[in-house]
């Protein structure tokens, strides 16, 4: 309020990176403020904030559904978490894991196992439906470059199988609990500036064939395996 000779910290209680605000011309102490939760108001000069709810505003990074129960839904979202519906209902979703949600894989022969994904391949696995989730990460190199949307995918022919890509294809047989590498290094190498590039951005595994897996990278590489990653072209 001095013309920025000092500063007051304000908002305490609204959602992390902002970036729009709005203030009512005839009312100086009336403001609305986007960020990456949604639009809050405020009457106080920003002393009190309020959350403006019902707004479609959530960007979703991927989907998925049950196979067995079509209601039951799942998605990551732009730094709102992984969401979800048992009922398919526009209002009766819930958070189950934090961060920036990506991929959500459901195991079709048990819906209470559920993996979820925060940024860079941060990768759970819940046994109980997704009231809480363990660290499925192990055996992956996280010095490797990682996709801000890591790719995970799950076996057409077997879910105890999945697939993750970093700058390497990376495979568990196990739900997680290991991953060994069935690549070489896909990309053509990482790049310069503040983002992460040369890595694994999509991977597609055959529900005809299950020695066949295909991988794209950022970096306009299309790869196949047809004997289970023991080679690659």
């Amino acid at each position: 309020t001095d013309v920025g000779q000092t500063w007051n910290y304000s908002g305490s209680n609204v959602h992390v990176h902002h970036h729009a605000m709005w203030f009512h011309p005839a009312q100086p102490t009336t403001i609305r403020h986007g960020n990456d939760g949604g639009m809050y108001h405020t009457t106080n000069n920003g002393n009190i904030w309020t959350f403006l709810p019902g707004l479609p505003v959530n960007q979703f990074y991927a989907a998925s559904v049950y196979s067995q129960v079509p209601n039951r839904r799942y998605g990551g979202t732009q730094d709102n978490g992984t969401l979800c519906t048992l009922t398919g209902g526009l209002n009766d979703w819930d958070m189950i894991y934090g961060g920036d949600g990506f991929y959500a894989l459901v195991d079709p022969t048990n819906s209470n196992r559920i993996y979820a994904e925060s940024q860079y391949g941060y990768l759970g696995r819940s046994d109980n439906g997704g009231a809480s989730f363990n660290d499925a990460t192990n055996g992956i190199d996280f010095n490797e470059r990682r996709n801000w949307s890591t790719p995970v995918a799950m076996s057409p022919s077997n879910p105890n199988t999945l697939y993750y890509g970093a700058e390497r294809v990376y495979r568990t047989t196990n739900m997680g609990d290991n991953w060994s590498a069935i690549s070489p290094d896909l990309t053509d190498g990482g790049g310069g500036g503040n983002l992460v590039f040369g890595t694994v951005t999509t991977i597609a595994a055959s529900p005809v064939n299950p020695q066949v897996i295909y991988a794209g990278t950022d970096d306009a590489n299309v790869w196949v395996t047809v004997n289970n990653g023991a080679s690659w072209q």
